[in-house]
């Protein structure tokens, strides 16, 4: 977290603890933490980390974005250009799929369910970098992590399927049955950049290893995803709040991209999770 983004989460918890007529110590007391702690925090010296925010939002019974959030005219000044800025690309899906299937595809862990977060990591982790998903895609928020929103999704795995570009299929799995893709072509490198190609380089070689437990149990540390309500859309925006491991970027580089960065909440334009695909990510296997 930058200087500029602790700076101002720090005022952010003072307001709302002075507004409520508490001491550091009463915060400190909620949090589990010390009361220096707490100070550290008001004054920007300290990170917050996911399960502290959650504690928090719980303890002052306001939403995340609350504590989060930019002020009140900022923010709306971001969500009157964000889908300028965020725009979702299909064929950049479409390769950014292929690129990971032809390098970890033939792995047995990545099943369905850790595809998911592997995409999720590639578009959020390069959004903190850039200030730019990769894809434009949009991310609900249900327990057992970000899965894609599937108007988009499918629209772009039903036309590689009908295609040959790409197959999909049952597998059997530590007793479960996993969900696989195989890709069928070679991406076309050339509409992912040099940087992109990096940013998923990095996503893989950290988290290419883990199987659905693993990168569940990760996934539950990151604030876009801790932060957002049940079957919310994950914003962008929220990964300017990240603490180490998670975190991308050094305080020294931060700060700019803090600065330009946009997000939208597009929920009204996609419309809630039905239950249909509620059932469809509750079924696929979250215990391999």
């Amino acid at each position: 977290m930058t200087p500029l983004s602790r700076k101002f989460l720090g005022d952010r918890i003072r307001d709302l603890r002075t507004e409520r007529e508490l001491s550091q110590e009463d915060i400190a007391r909620a949090l589990g933490i010390h009361r220096q702690s707490v100070s550290l925090l008001e004054q920007g010296e300290r990170d917050l980390t996911a399960t502290e925010l959650d504690e928090l939002a719980r303890f002052f019974q306001v939403p995340y974005e609350e504590i989060l959030g930019e002020p009140p005219r900022k923010l709306k000044e971001m969500k009157k250009d964000a889908k300028k800025e965020l725009r979702f690309e299909p064929q950049k899906l479409r390769n950014l799929l292929l690129y990971i299937l032809e390098k970890i595809g033939g792995r047995p862990n990545l099943g369905e369910t850790v595809l998911y977060k592997q995409l999720y990591f590639c578009d959020f982790d390069h959004y903190e970098k850039t200030g730019k998903s990769i894809t434009g895609l949009m991310y609900r928020r249900l327990q057992f992590g970000p899965v894609p929103q599937q108007s988009q999704f499918n629209s772009v795995v039903e036309d590689m399927l009908e295609h040959d570009e790409m197959k999909k299929f049952p597998q059997p799995y530590h007793g479960k049955q996993q969900i696989r893709y195989v890709a069928l072509t070679e991406p076309d490198i050339r509409l992912l950049s040099s940087e992109e190609r990096r940013t998923i380089d990095n996503v893989m070689g950290r988290l290419g290893h883990m199987n659905a437990v693993e990168i569940e149990e990760y996934v539950h540390g990151d604030v876009p995803w801790a932060a957002t309500g049940h079957k919310g859309i994950i914003e962008y925006q929220l990964v300017h709040a990240r603490v180490p491991p998670y975190a991308q970027q050094d305080e020294g580089t931060r700060s700019g991209v803090v600065e330009k960065a946009q997000f939208a909440d597009l929920e009204s334009a996609l419309g809630p999770v039905t239950d249909d695909e509620y059932q469809y990510f509750a079924a696929l296997p979250h215990l391999s």
